[in-house]
């Protein structure tokens, strides 16, 4: 209600002046597209995470501590590339034997990226996040004769 007041109180203003038809429409469409329009578009740092809380430190099933190091700090939109360690119960090094990554709300994913294993450290290179929003981030780890899979779930602005 105070926001009409405020209006009528610009409108009864302005009567005895001239403005031309549409200004004062025009202004105010301005001044609130504006910030809508920067805050659609993704003003500010390009794809960063947004969710805490994205970067698991257990599998799934609880049988491998996770150390998760992206190369760039979070993920972003584009090229993405990160190093996983991951120890089982026992201290042994696991491996990483596949990744997929999917957007649940859209119904796609992306190729599978590469991934290279070596002294205990799986590097990831080359995971493609084309678009901003939710992706599930699949990690199947391995060691001999247990599995198991972590979800990463970075949202990207």
């Amino acid at each position: 209600m105070r926001h009409h007041a405020a209006a009528r109180a610009v409108v009864e203003a302005t009567a005895g002046s001239h403005v031309p038809p549409g200004t004062m429409k025009t202004a105010w469409t301005r001044w609130l597209t504006l910030p809508l329009i920067a805050a659609l578009t993704g003003c500010g740092d390009a794809g960063v995470t947004a969710e805490e809380g994205a970067l698991p430190s257990l599998s799934e099933r609880g049988t491998f501590a996770l150390e998760i190091a992206h190369d760039d700090g979070a993920f972003r939109r584009g090229s993405n590339s990160f190093a996983v360690r991951a120890t089982d119960g026992a201290g042994h090094a696991g491996s990483v034997v596949g990744v997929s990554a999917r957007m649940p709300g859209h119904a796609h994913g992306t190729t599978p990226p590469r991934i290279d294993c070596a002294d205990g450290v799986c590097r990831v290179s080359d995971l493609v996040l084309a678009m901003p929003g939710r992706w599930e981030i699949t990690l199947q780890l391995s060691v001999p004769g247990e599995q198991d899979e972590a979800l990463l779930a970075p949202v990207l602005r």
